[in-house]
């Protein structure tokens, strides 16, 4: 089989052979080697087809169609002890990614270091802490529903950094707590509305802290902040920018042109249009931009009850808006069975201030005369408004309208002691003149336009089967 198909191929087969064959985990007999794995196999079907359901950047979904794509995933992870204290980790997991394949990725590779038993060092490639559950969040079969809260595990586009992290452990009466400090670099690749292609985000000069607390008796609390510069790469957006550029240049020119001629009228329009320009050229320049991401979390987990709250903040220039999110889950274990609810919402807090309010009125209708826009050096298109230019706003418009609210209910069952199934029913409202967190390819498209404008309700349903190996 060639390459190409093995990307593509779905994970029910490799994902089942695994499930069947696997053992809990390997150990060598000198026990300095052991590998473990896990992984997803997850049908979903959601209610529209005018709109795509998965995980933020993935490169396709559930739609009325189903599909195995969003959840399916496995993943190896193999640890080697140097020393008593000196070790390194390895991880490759294969999921769905931003170009629509499967293709294994090394999500970790990292050294450790246990300088004395209460201090850890390490360096490489790690999970992001951005999250209260970022260090499993991929192993289904640790978590109680079947995937994180969306609404608030889709506010950040990164996933691993290279770089390197310090964590300091100590007991503080009936208390456990965990200090960690990190710094690095993040990069994914991501598929949005905002490019027809996979677009690369870098997070540089990343850094953050984070606070862990075990206060028995199935208590848990978490808290965490981080900040670094955001950078978008895209050819899309690139063009975008020199689109409105160059039509700046044209129009600024033009009132120049019609200011020397004693045209005052036409002059301040031509200057007014220019600085709508100016606008888009700010809201397309996606480079080093400051953002932040902070959240607290609160968990418990004895006998029968399970549960867990998490509030987080997302603050960034440019057009990638600032949001709130926020979840709560509830679940009860009844034998193997636990059923459980849950409520999330993704609320934006700001959309970024030089984003037109109506990009199709500010680029339809010619207000500067357009025979005398071309004998200034005006095309007609740049005087009535480029049609890439403003489809490609409507892409950058509506990444800033992420509105949504999830009510979930489900249960999972505890087959064995190594596999979980799983059945989920999500159902998702978002408010008018919203995306919410679904993936749409063209946003100039009228289904698409639609999907924003109305106020609509979507319900996907989830099967799957989780494991550990």
């Amino acid at each position: 089989m060639s390459v190409n198909k093995l990307r593509r191929l779905p994970l029910a087969a490799a994902a089942m052979l695994a499930c069947m064959g696997a053992q809990a985990g390997y150990q060598s007999p000198d026990g300095h080697f052991s590998l473990s794995g896990f992984g997803t196999l997850g049908a979903s079907k959601s209610t529209t087809d005018d709109a795509i359901y998965n995980y933020p950047g993935q490169g396709g979904g559930s739609t009325k169609h189903g599909t195995l794509d969003p959840d399916s995933k496995i993943a190896v992870q193999g640890t080697y002890k140097f020393t008593p204290t000196v070790s390194g980790t390895t991880q490759v997991m294969t999921k769905y990614d931003a170009e629509g394949q499967y293709v294994p990725q090394i999500s970790w590779a990292f050294a450790k270091w246990q300088v004395i038993p209460s201090l850890t060092l390490r360096a490489g490639r790690m999970g992001v802490p951005a999250f209260m559950i970022s260090d499993f969040r991929d192993v289904g079969y640790a978590n109680t529903p079947v995937r994180p809260p969306l609404d608030v595990y889709g506010q950040v586009p990164v996933s691993q950094f290279d770089g390197a992290d310090a964590s300091y452990q100590w007991e503080l009466g009936g208390t456990s707590l965990t200090a960690s400090v990190w710094a690095g670099t993040a990069k994914a690749d991501y598929r949005s509305s905002i490019t027809s292609a996979t677009a690369g985000f870098t997070i540089e000069r990343a850094a953050g802290f984070n606070a862990l607390a075990d206060l028995g008796n199935g208590w848990s609390v978490r808290a965490g902040h981080m900040k670094g510069k955001l950078s978008v790469q895209s050819d899309a957006i690139t063009q975008l920018g020199t689109n409105a550029a160059a039509l700046k240049t044209a129009v600024t020119n033009y009132a120049g042109l019609a200011a020397l001629a004693g045209d005052g009228a036409n002059a301040a329009i031509a200057a007014a249009k220019a600085a709508t320009y100016q606008d888009a050229i700010d809201l397309a320049d996606p480079s080093a931009v400051d953002s932040t991401f902070s959240g607290i979390g609160l968990a418990y987990d004895q006998d029968e009850w399970v549960g867990s709250l998490e509030f987080t903040k997302r603050h960034s220039k440019g057009f990638i808006s600032s949001t709130t999110g926020w979840y709560g889950m509830l679940g009860y274990r009844i034998n193997a069975f636990t059923p459980f609810v849950g409520l999330s919402k993704l609320k934006s807090d700001r959309r970024a201030s030089s984003t037109p309010a109506d990009a199709t009125v500010l680029f339809s209708p010619a207000v500067i005369n357009v025979s005398t826009g071309q004998r200034a050096g005006i095309s007609a298109a740049a005087a009535a408004g480029d049609p890439a230019l403003n489809a490609g706003l409507l892409a950058l418009a509506g990444v800033q309208k992420q509105d949504e609210r999830t009510v979930t209910m489900g249960v999972r069952w505890d087959a064995t002691s190594s596999t979980a199934v799983k059945f989920q029913f999500d159902r998702i409202s978002k408010p008018a003149d919203s995306n919410g967190m679904f993936l749409h390819y063209d946003p100039a498209q009228p289904a698409q336009v639609a999907f924003t404008a109305q106020k609509r309700s979507i319900s996907v349903m989830t099967l799957s089967v989780d494991f550990v190996f």
